[in-house]
C-alpha cells in the first residue's frame, strides 16, 4: 500500500489529486484541509486552518504493508492581489503562514516521523512560476514561492533518502484563478490577461495537472532535478 497525505484536498488541484489517487486500491490518501469535501473508504481528513499554528502530529505510524509514503503541500493563497503599502499585517502574516510556514513546518513533522523507515519517501511542494518572476500585486505570493522553492532544495540536500520536489503547475484551473480574475484593476496590471486565459480556454483542468503529478510520484526516480514545471513533461 501507499500512503500519501495532501494539503487544500478540499477543491482545486488538491482535491483531483485525492480522487486520482484513489483510483488506485494500493492507495490510501489523509487530506488537510478546512473543509471535508471527499468521502472514500480509503480516504481519512483532518480539518486545519493552515493559517492557524499546527499543535498535532498528523502524521501516522506506517502499516507494514507500506511502501510508499508522500507528502504534498498543495495548499496555497495568492494573498492579498495589492501593492506594496497597500497591505495589512494580517494579510500578509496569513499568506506567509499559508505559503511557506505550515508546509515547512509539515515537512519538519513528515522527515522527523518517516526518516528511519525503509520505505520509499516522496515530498511534493506546489511551487509556481510566480517564485521566478516577479509580478506586481503579488509580493507576497511571488516570495513565499521563491521561499518554498530554496526551502525545497535545501531539503533534498539534507536528506538524500527522500526524494524532494518542488513543482509548478502552471495555469490551471482553480478557484485561486477566480480570484485572480475579481483583483481590483487599479492595482493589478494584468487583470485583462488573466481574464483572457479564462475566457480563451487557456487554463489546464485540475485532472490533467493532476496526472502530471502522478507520474512524479509513480515514478520519482526519472526526475533528477529538484525544481519541475509540469509544462517540461
Amino acid at each position: 500500500m501507499n500512503l500519501i497525505y495532501i494539503t487544500g484536498s478540499s477543491s482545486g488541484l488538491g482535491k483531483a489529486l485525492a480522487e486520482l489517487l484513489l483510483e488506485d486500491k494500493n492507495n490510501f490518501v489523509v487530506g488537510i484541509a478546512r473543509r471535508e469535501t471527499i468521502q472514500h473508504e480509503r480516504y481519512t481528513h483532518y480539518t486545519l486552518d493552515l493559517k492557524e499554528v499546527i499543535n498535532l502530529n498528523i502524521f501516522q505510524k506506517l502499516p507494514c504493508t507500506c511502501k510508499k509514503v508522500v507528502l504534498i503541500n498543495n495548499a496555497g493563497a495568492v494573498g492579498p492581489i495589492t501593492r506594496v503599502g497597500s497591505q495589512s499585517y494580517e494579510e500578509v502574516a496569513d499568506n506567509y503562514s499559508i505559503n511557506v510556514t505550515a508546509p515547512s513546518f509539515l515537512c519538519n513533522q513528515f522527515v522527523n516521523a518517516y526518516q528511519n523507515e525503509k520505505v520509499q519517501k516522496i515530498i511534493i511542494n506546489v511551487s509556481s512560476g510566480a517564485g521566478k518572476h516577479p509580478i506586481e500585486a503579488w509580493s507576497t505570493y511571488c516570495a513565499s514561492k521563491a521561499a518554498l522553492d530554496m526551502f525545497t532544495q535545501v531539503l533534498q540536500a539534507e536528506y538524500a533518502d527522500f526524494k524532494v520536489f518542488a513543482v509548478a503547475p502552471g495555469i490551471v484551473d482553480t478557484p485561486m484563478q477566480d480570484n485572480i480574475r475579481n483583483a481590483d484593476e487599479q492595482h493589478f496590471p494584468h487583470l485583462d490577461r488573466f481574464q483572457n486565459y479564462k475566457a480563451d480556454g487557456e487554463l489546464v483542468s485540475t485532472r490533467e495537472v493532476a496526472l502530471k503529478y502522478l507520474k512524479i510520484i509513480q515514478e520519482p526516480q526519472n526526475f533528477k532535478e529538484v525544481l519541475l514545471s509540469v509544462r517540461d513533461f
